[in-house]
């Protein structure tokens, strides 16, 4: 059985505890989220994977996990090209096969391009882990 994380925007911490995801969200799974998260941040932000701040959990439950994105990385997703995504993506799976982790290319770009469109909101950018 899978783990399903959700990507989504809320409009602060307390919506994103409350209400959860709602109609701006993407879901994925089979792949580490929190190892992920702190690559895209050293990807995206040119900081070494031994200097990323990593994502912070909003909320004090152990189940749902609710993690919320650095505005800083929020902000560079937003920002990202197809070109950038391309890099990141490529880079991404690497650091994840790397790690023992099996990342299918396609599916890889497919997350990254999801969790920027949702970036592109301009509300604040969470993920809920189960």
């Amino acid at each position: 059985m899978s783990t399903i994380i959700t990507f989504y925007t809320a409009a602060n911490d307390d919506a994103a505890e409350d209400q959860g995801p709602g109609r701006d969200q993407a879901g994925f799974d089979n792949f580490d989220v929190f190892a992920s998260l702190e690559e895209w941040e050293s990807l995206l932000l040119d900081r070494s994977i031994d200097d990323v701040d990593g994502p912070e959990q909003v909320n004090d439950e152990v189940s749902p996990i609710i993690l919320a994105f650095l505005p800083a990385l929020t902000k560079a997703l937003a920002a990202a090209n197809p070109a950038t995504l391309a890099d990141v993506t490529r880079r991404w799976v690497d650091l994840r096969a790397q790690d023992g982790e099996t990342l299918d290319p396609a599916q890889a770009r497919k997350i990254l391009d999801a969790v920027a469109a949702l970036a592109r909101s301009r509300r604040k950018l969470y993920c809920q882990v189960p």
